[in-house]
């Protein structure tokens, strides 16, 4: 499961859009925040001196009532500067990341999960996979090699790293730390 800690710790700033992704999920992504997780938030935030009304309903709504949360994430998201795609960016690159993490050894098995991330996420175009087969003429016995393997996972960390860098610069902070807005 993904939490807002991932983000912080990748260092994107954190916006009421991509909390509403996360507790509402998406196409993509189903459900991963709680109501807990956005109490806790918009508590810290509070703490942090935002008085802003909904984040102080949000903070006082009891986390079973979704519906209530929702609307209010909507509310906050609406009155932000951010791109929709620019979150879901940020959740994509934390999803390959968590995804990368746990990936495994065996080249075959690993070659397979590589292309389930990308499947789960419906085959975006600046994916740094290549399938085999897929707008290629890569036989199985070329794709399914511990070389290709290797390479493929170095391939995905470059451009992990490089759209982490990208999504930091589209938050307009170049820092790790620098993780909060509204």
């Amino acid at each position: 499961m993904i939490t807002i800690n991932d983000f912080i710790e990748k260092g994107f700033m954190i916006t009421w859009t991509l909390l509403k992704i996360g507790f509402d999920g998406s196409t993509q992504y189903y459900k991963q925040l709680s109501g807990k997780d956005i109490i806790n938030y918009s508590i810290n935030k509070i703490e942090n001196g935002d008085e802003t009304l909904e984040v102080l309903l949000l903070a006082s709504t009891n986390e079973s009532c979704d519906g209530e949360i929702s609307k209010l994430l909507q509310v906050l998201s609406n009155a932000e500067n951010t791109s929709i795609d620019i979150e879901l960016r940020k959740w994509r690159a934390i999803y390959v990341y968590s995804y990368l993490l746990e990936i495994q050894d065996d080249y075959i098995q690993g070659l397979v999960e590589l292309g389930d991330i990308w499947a789960k996420l419906d085959f975006p175009n600046d994916s740094p996979h290549v399938f085999q087969g897929r707008k290629n003429k890569i036989t199985p016995e070329e794709y399914y090699t511990q070389e290709n393997y290797k390479k493929l996972l170095e391939i995905h960390k470059k451009w992990l790293e490089e759209e982490i860098i990208d999504l930091r610069k589209s938050d307009g902070q170049n820092n790790i730390g620098e993780t909060d807005s509204n």
